[in-house]
């Protein structure tokens, strides 16, 4: 009788190490434990995401669109986890088992998905030079042309590539989040917006056309389709593919349950040579190793409920405070290429004028720290766990830090390319966000949920409702990047 695949590879039954006692028990101070991971991925699209796209959206639809920001942080956030849980349950990130399980030519899709994210690298690298550049005039009462502040800044942030220590980037982020949210907060309950119209925002509805006032003093602006301008808002928010990929393959430093285990390269390495077209990942399935594996997963949960949430909080008060100070009845301006972030510090001279300052200095704690940490951090581990499957010298340890830098240099120098390209800074984060923001977040979602159903014991999958909400999470994402992608070109090339 011939013994099972994984029994010739060595592998046995896979049982997770004990989990950490506070897992068992949903607190305020465990949260706070098992948060890190999530809040760089939060962190890195505050600058982008939260503080530009959702200030216009707020500006220019005011509150009637409250509701796709809620909805589309739900479903980004269902895809993350689902990505974050396998890893953790089978210590192999899930690029490395689509080689096996996904047909067509082996890490087709892994490649695909990563090609695709290291084609917006510079593009969201660029838009935090162009932020930097605006912010130092404004902040230092200079004139120099933005695009040489960018570039210093730009040369300051590739060199935090050289720090080592996960820890570093993982405290600084967690920071730079947390104060975020705290002004937010404060801002929004200030300005005493109209509760009444925020609560009517969760209700869908899709505007039917721009205000009187957007068509008379911002024709670029009116000149898209709304559609396209509410999709660009959404791939912005949150980050996307080339921001989770990373993300998933940085819960290595956490140690997870299978991560944590001894010897875990070997392990890993053991289970790039099973084949799974023929055999599901030797997971024990005892009651004792389920509920492990299981506690394990809160850690994710935790995580990335974290990161969302604040995701979601910074979202919805900059879009309140972008109808209650920049939009219609107020001061009427929209946030543009040549202004990125200067309209936003209404929101908080209203409370002080000395909140303006804590303002510069919040603005520059998330754009630079969102771009050290995309350099340092999320982007190598994105090149890394795309490119791995293909390319075993990327697996190895002791070239993570040649990966680092090249992914670096690559990021920086594409940058600077743009950033004298002539490129606005809204096209820039547009064509980025809808592609790794929407469009492929959506495939992804769909090889996941495969993917289970492909390689886990049923003890392990997600319970139903979850698998159907990242289902429709994924085919919403990937409708929403078709239509928002063609579009995109139709406006680009006129």
């Amino acid at each position: 009788m011939t013994a099972p695949q994984h029994q010739d590879l060595g592998l046995g039954e896979l049982r997770f190490p004990e989990a950490d006692p506070r897992l068992k028990k949903w607190t305020f101070g465990n949260l706070i434990a098992f948060t890190g991971p999530g809040m760089i991925l939060a962190s890195v699209t505050i600058g982008n995401g939260e503080i530009f796209s959702s200030s216009r959206g707020g500006a220019v639809f005011g509150m009637a669109i409250i509701w796709t920001f809620v909805l589309c942080a739900i479903m980004k956030a269902a895809i993350v986890y689902s990505g974050g849980r396998y890893i953790v349950l089978t210590g192999e990130h899930p690029f490395q088992r689509w080689a096996q399980i996904i047909p067509g030519p082996r890490n087709w899709l892994a490649l695909l998905l990563g090609v695709l994210a290291v084609v917006c690298f510079p593009s969201w690298a660029v838009a935090y030079f162009q932020g930097l550049g605006q912010w130092s005039n404004w902040t230092f009462h200079t004139s120099i042309d933005p695009a040489i502040w960018g570039l210093i800044w730009g040369v300051i942030g590739f060199a935090t590539v050289f720090l080592r220590s996960f820890k570093i980037v993982e405290n600084f982020q967690t920071v730079v989040v947390g104060l975020m949210v705290v002004f937010s907060f404060v801002a929004v309950f200030v300005s005493n917006p109209p509760w009444i119209e925020a609560i009517k925002g969760l209700v869908p509805n899709v505007p039917s056309d721009y205000p009187g006032w957007i068509k008379q003093d911002f024709p670029d602006v009116a000149g898209r389709s709304i559609p396209l301008e509410i999709i660009a808002y959404l791939g912005a928010l949150g980050g996307g593919t080339y921001d989770y990929i990373g993300y998933v393959g940085s819960l290595r430093e956490k140690r997870w349950g299978m991560l944590g285990v001894p010897d875990h390269a070997v392990l890993e390495e053991k289970l790039n040579q099973l084949d799974s077209d023929h055999a599901r990942i030797p997971l024990a399935e005892d009651t004792e190793n389920v509920a492990e594996g299981r506690a394990w997963l809160r850690a994710v949960k935790l995580d990335v409920l974290a990161s969302f949430v604040s995701v979601g909080i910074l979202a919805i008060t900059f879009l309140v405070l972008g109808d209650v100070v920049l939009g219609t009845g107020a001061s009427q301006t929209v946030p543009g290429d040549d202004d990125i972030l200067g309209d936003q510090a209404g929101f908080f001279s209203m409370i002080s004028p000395v909140l303006v300052y804590l303002y510069q200095i919040a603005i520059w704690a998330a754009f630079f720290g969102s771009l050290q940490a995309l350099m340092s951090t999320i982007y190598p581990y994105t090149v890394r766990e795309s490119f791995a499957p293909s390319f075993k010298a990327l697996r190895e340890p002791r070239n993570w830090q040649k990966v680092r830098v090249a992914v670096a240099t690559y990021t920086f120098l594409g940058a600077v390319v743009l950033l004298f390209s002539g490129l606005s800074y809204t096209t820039v984060i547009s064509f980025a966000g809808i592609l790794g923001g929407v469009l492929s977040l959506g495939v992804w979602g769909f090889a996941q949920l495969w993917t289970e159903h492909k390689v886990l014991p049923k003890p392990y999958r997600m319970h139903r409702w979850a698998q159907v909400v990242v289902a429709i999470s994924s085919l919403a994402l990937f409708v929403f990047g078709v239509v928002a992608i063609i579009q995109f070109f139709q406006d680009f090339l006129g």
